[in-house]
């Protein structure tokens, strides 16, 4: 087990290029070997950026860092072959046609010889739950299903830190039940895990701390879950994050001029017997 944390921060921040703002910036974070981690935070907050930068996929996009982020000791970037990155929309992963190949292709990425390769294959299909063969054509998967099979091709390449972003936003429930069950045989593991998910209800009995962002002062919160929902309820309220229970708290101050405005809208398709939208009248305030 290496010397190192996981992944360290220190002051870390980022902004896109051809930005004013700073997506996030002032991160002083430690994540140990084998810690779970739920990372929250409001809309906006950086939760999404932070994943991307730790997975090294921030390096070369013309954007600008500062401070310091590492993961193992290591820049991200150099650190690529041992993380795991899974998004929130599985078609945005899926690159190959038919199931076991698109297990197979992380491993010739990394060179695996043939033989070991469709041992694994086959073995991290099993693991998987989805009961399919290699042949099996992704687009015929639920969506799912298409993120149960894009865990396991990132699962497959064995990385020692594991990092979710929203992983059941596209799912409904049953899905999200499936994808639950999944996470949960990996809890025994050694992994570190970072986990976004504004699911908190369905992925507590997994995290181990909870840490909260802000986009402009970096991490606010930072404990157990207990402590953090507890502790700092107050706070997490004011920040109008996602607390356990589903519910978004309201942001402070109130609503602003009226940004769009609806009287008796409607649309029907060309050839249509009804509408797809009966006319509403609704206006959202900034």
């Amino acid at each position: 087990m290496s010397s190192h944390a996981a992944i360290e921060a220190h002051g870390w921040g980022w902004r896109h290029a051809g930005r004013e703002r700073w997506s996030l910036r002032g991160v002083d974070l430690r994540v140990e070997h084998g810690e779970r981690v739920l990372l929250i935070g409001a809309s906006g907050s950086g939760k999404s950026t932070f994943l991307r930068a730790v997975a090294g996929l921030l390096a070369g996009g013309g954007g600008e860092a500062e401070g310091a982020l590492q993961v193992d000791g290591r820049d991200p970037a150099s650190a690529r072959a041992d993380t795991g990155l899974l998004f929130q929309d599985p078609e945005t992963q899926l690159v190959m046609s038919r199931a076991g190949d698109e297990l197979a292709f992380p491993l010739e990425n990394r060179c695996v010889p043939r033989e070991e390769l469709w041992e694994r294959v086959e073995h991290e299909l099993d693991r998987s739950g989805l009961g399919i063969g290699r042949d099996h054509p992704t687009l015929a998967l639920s969506g799912g299903e298409q993120q149960r099979l894009a865990l396991a091709a990132v699962l497959i390449a064995r990385p020692r830190l594991l990092l979710l972003d929203e992983p059941t936003a596209n799912l409904d429930e049953l899905a999200t039940a499936g994808f639950r069950a999944r996470l949960a045989r990996l809890v025994g593991d050694e992994r570190t895990l970072v986990l976004v998910e504004h699911r908190v209800d369905a992925v507590l009995p997994f995290i181990t701390r909870v840490v909260a962002i802000s986009g402009e002062r970096g991490v606010i919160a930072d404990g157990t879950p207990d402590g953090v929902f507890t502790r700092d309820l107050a706070l997490l309220e004011a920040e109008g994050i996602w607390l356990p229970g589903g519910e978004v708290a309201p942001r402070r101050g109130s609503p602003g001029e009226v940004v769009l405005e609806a009287s008796g809208a409607a649309y029907r398709y060309p050839g249509a017997g009804t509408d797809a939208l009966a006319p509403v009248a609704v206006a959202l305030r900034a």
